[in-house]
């Protein structure tokens, strides 16, 4: 069994922040993907599907980011390589 100070000194520890990074990331994407996916719904019971498609696509992308950020920002630096290049 740890000790109180023990407990406290591992929680205190300082960090590289990646790991808050992840999980800022991942609370406020999964918040932003909901929020997306509730606009989705308000265009479908509209009818005005351009709205609803344009809303699709942003969760695609959003959710690129939340659940898979590193290949997500390698995808985006070869196209951004490849737009350059023209």
């Amino acid at each position: 069994m740890h000790a109180p100070s023990d407990l406290i000194t591992t929680a205190a520890t300082l960090t590289d922040g990646s790991n808050l990074k992840d999980w800022i990331l991942l609370v406020a994407g999964n918040l932003l993907i909901a929020a997306i996916a509730v606009r989705a719904v308000r265009h479908f019971l509209k009818e005005d599907w351009g709205g609803m498609i344009t809303m699709c696509v942003a969760v695609v992308f959003v959710g690129g980011f939340v659940w898979f950020p590193d290949q997500t920002k390698a995808l985006f630096g070869l196209v951004w390589d490849k737009v350059r290049e023209a």
